[in-house]
Formats: structure tokens, sequence, C-alpha cells
């Protein structure tokens, strides 16, 4: 099923585009400086998690170098679809208390009149992105904490605990200060990390790279890594799932800057990132090979390209990563159930089991919640998709 999946995603991508005249690839940089960013750093948040780095990781080992390059063709050519959920997620957004908030159920409900797929849909982003998403993230970041610094489950547990209660004491616009606060100074500091490891070892990646482009021009080791590189894609940037179209309808930008600050995300998660992660694999394999922990071969990686600090800044990275994707997490959460739910004592049940929840995911088997997260993920791109399709004058507009 998700090769029938990828290769619709691949011809409506290019179809959005032509419709589009491309206006998807046109970036204003002067425009975009003034406008509102509070979508973008959203937008972000939500994409860029531990998933960002752990998943460029796992796309290589599984589908070899080749996956990298269909990541990047296929989040570029998916740029057209990004535009086009963000466009409707700001058309249809809804203001609550002097603060937007939009996704795919009010573009459903309004625009589809539908309103039965609304609640499904609402439903589904809420388990998949509040839930499933933010417990990858703390069963990831677990592992890695339990790698890195040797913590037991019951430690782990108790910071995750004291973590989530204090997040779930938040207000939407608290929330919202803190992820455009630590979103821009995550990113930058990833980067200067990652160049400095590049930088120090350039010989050996110059070295890896003569190698990898002539491997690269087979037919087996192109086709090898097609479908593993553009699910992984979709995954990384979120494509179709719905926190793009909530992200675009939180902000106060036009809806064409609004667009444009989801598109500059997937540049700088599928290129930037996504080229970033590959060098440092490069540099590492000169003299290790990969081993299948995925969680431990990111600090292996790291502690190579970066000394034995590389260790501790990784570890620091990620859990700003996952912590920030919490955060959006619980805005998503929090900003529905405002809007949905006018019974409190509800409103507190569904706090408690995100807080419960998810502080349990950190012993959870992993592969449970990767099942349920495909399934989700899947469904909710057929429902966006459909959304799409059937507003598509809306998009052309």
């Amino acid at each position: 099923m998700w090769i029938l999946l990828v290769i619709f995603l691949f011809f409506i991508s290019i179809y959005l585009s032509i419709k589009l005249r491309f206006k998807n690839y046109k970036i204003n940089i002067k425009e975009l400086l003034a406008g509102d960013k509070s979508g973008l750093f959203l937008s972000l948040a939500t994409k860029i998690g531990v998933g960002s780095v752990i998943g460029t990781l796992s796309s290589i080992i599984i589908g070899g170098f080749s996956s990298v390059i269909w990541m990047i063709i296929f989040s570029l050519l998916s740029t057209s679809l990004i535009y086009s959920e963000s466009k409707l997620g700001n058309i249809y957004k809804q203001t609550i208390n002097n603060k937007n908030i939009g996704g795919p159920y009010f573009i459903i409900r309004n625009g589809l009149n539908n309103k039965y797929l609304s609640i499904i849909s609402v439903i589904i982003i809420l388990v998949l992105y509040s839930y499933l998403f933010q417990m990858i993230q703390i069963n990831t970041i677990s592992n890695i904490l339990k790698n890195t610094l040797n913590l037991n489950n019951l430690c782990i547990i108790l910071i995750i605990f004291c973590i989530i209660s204090i997040i779930i004491r938040c207000d939407i616009n608290t929330i919202s200060k803190y992820i455009n606060k630590i979103v821009p100074f995550k990113c930058i500091l990833f980067i200067i990390i990652c160049l400095f490891g590049i930088v120090s070892h350039f010989d050996e990646l110059l070295f890896q790279t003569k190698i990898l482009i002539n491997n690269l021009l087979t037919f087996k080791s192109i086709f090898s890594g097609l479908v593993i590189g553009i699910k992984r894609s979709i995954f990384m940037n979120e494509i179709l799932i719905g926190t793009t179209s909530i992200s675009s309808g939180s902000d106060s930008s036009s809806v064409e800057v609004s667009t444009k600050y989801q598109i500059i995300g997937v540049y700088f998660i599928s290129i930037v990132i996504t080229l970033l992660i590959t060098c440092l694999v490069l540099i590492y394999s000169y003299s290790h090979s990969l081993v299948s922990d995925y969680n431990l071969l990111i600090i292996k990686i790291f502690s190579y390209t970066n000394n034995k600090s590389g260790i501790y800044l990784i570890t620091i990275i990620l859990i700003l990563f996952a912590f920030t994707t919490l955060l959006s997490g619980y805005y998503i959460l929090e900003s529905h159930i405002n809007y949905l739910i006018y019974k409190k004592s509800i409103k507190n049940i569904i706090k408690i089991s995100f807080l419960i929840i998810l502080t349990l995911s950190s012993i959870i088997d992993s592969s449970f919640l990767w099942k349920y997260t495909d399934i989700f993920i899947f469904i909710m791109i057929i429902i966006n998709s459909y959304s799409i399709i059937k507003l598509l004058k809306d998009v052309l507009k």
C-alpha cells in the first residue's frame, strides 16, 4: 500500500507544481523577514525532532546513501503539497481569544462542510501527533540517555514526569514563547556542531565522497533507496499529516508569507539537516563500520567527529529537539481541546492522560509505537489528499 501511496504523492506533487506555475519554489526574503515567524517556528518544532537525525541515519543504513538523494528530490517536489496544505490551513483558520488556530479539522469542517470527517481527522491528528509521535520521541531519547549517562528506567521516568508536569501547566501563549526562543537556538547549535565535525575531518569526507559518487551511479544503488528515501521524506516533512496546516494557521502573516514559511522549513529539514548528517556518517564510515543500533550509532558518530565532548553535545541537542517537539505536541493538543471541549473536567482528564501515557512511553516497545504511527499517518495522508483535491480551487487562487 505504501508503494502505491508513494507513487500517488510523487505524481500529484508534480501536477500541483505545474498548476501552481511553480509558485511553491519562489521565495521573497524581504517579505518573509517582516512576517510573523511563530508559524515557522511551530512548524520547525513539529518537524525537527529526534527522528530528523535518527531517521536520516536509519535511511542510510537500510536504503544506502542513494536514499538521501531521493529524500531531497522528493522533498523539493513535495513543496507543492506543503504549499497547498499550508494555504488551506491559513484560509480556513479561526481566531479564538486573539489566538489563531487552524488544521485539518477546520479545513474539512469549513471548507468541505463535512462534520463527521472533520471529527475523525481531529481525533486522528491528536492521537497521532500529540501522543504517538511524542511517545516515539521520549522512547528514543530515553534509550540515548541510558547509553550516554547510564540512567536507569526509574530515573528517566521521574525526569520525564517532572518535565511534562511543568508543560501541561503552561498556557498556549507561554508554550508559543518557549518554542519561538528555543527552536532557532537549537537549529543554530546543531549546525555549528555538525560543521565543526565536518571541517575537522574534511580530508576523510573528501575521500569517502569520491567513493560514494562511483557507487551511486549503479542501477542497483539508485533504485535501492527510492522507496526508503521517499517514505523517509514523508515522515521528516510530515507531508499531508496535518501539522503543516496547523502551523500555518497559527500565525498572523498573510497567506502567501505563511505558506512560504512552511516551505522554508522543508528546505531546512530535508537539505540542511539531511546533508549535515550524511557528511558525518561518511566521515565515520571512513574507519568504522555502521552498526544497526541507531541510538548507539549516532552517539559513536558525534563522539568520533567532535571528540569526547561530542557525546554530551549530541545528547543536549537531541534533548532540545525532543523538548521542542514535545512542546509543539502539547500546543496542538491544548489549542484543539480549548476550542472543541467546553467541560473543564474533560480537559483535565486529557491533560492527565497526556502526562501518564507519555511518561510511561519511555519503557514501551518502540515497534508497537511505530506500527500504529504508520497506520495513522497513512490515513491522515488520504484524508488531507482528499481535502486538497476537493478544494483545489482555493489553493490555486
